[in-house]
């Protein structure tokens, strides 16, 4: 027995030390790949999360930018319509004054005739008009 069977368990036990010594080399191999992978994972997803921040931050300079840009375009227009709107109201203001001018000569002329006051001026009547200015 010592020479027959104890020989074959020995070689059989053997067999199986080397079966499960190679599972576990190869278990070890395949942890060492899965550890690889995660880490590449784990950099590639690292690198995308960098990248997406400079993209946002890039487009957030590029809006704020362009509304500043914007901005100023509509306040440069804004600003100019205030100066041309100025300008028409003084312009109108200086007509108007100009008219009631004319329209108080004339009504002046008017009730000094009707008053019988013939030798009245008519430059003196617009220069009297003229004075509250």
């Amino acid at each position: 027995m010592a020479w027959f069977i104890i020989p074959k368990i020995e070689e059989v036990l053997e067999q199986r030390r080397r079966k499960i010594d190679d599972y576990v080399q190869k278990a070890e191999k395949i942890n060492k790949q899965a550890l690889l992978s995660l880490n590449k994972y784990e950099k590639a997803l690292t690198n995308a999360k960098q990248e997406a921040e400079l993209s946002l931050e890039q487009t957030k300079q590029t809006l704020e930018k362009t509304v500043a840009d914007r901005h100023a375009e509509i306040e440069e227009l804004l600003n100019k319509k205030i100066a041309d709107t100025e300008f028409m109201l003084a312009k109108e203001k200086k007509e108007t004054l100009a008219a009631i001018d004319e329209v108080s000569v004339a009504l002046a002329k008017q009730i000094l005739e009707k008053l019988d006051i013939k030798n009245v001026d008519e430059n003196i009547l617009k220069n009297s008009a003229g004075e509250h200015k």
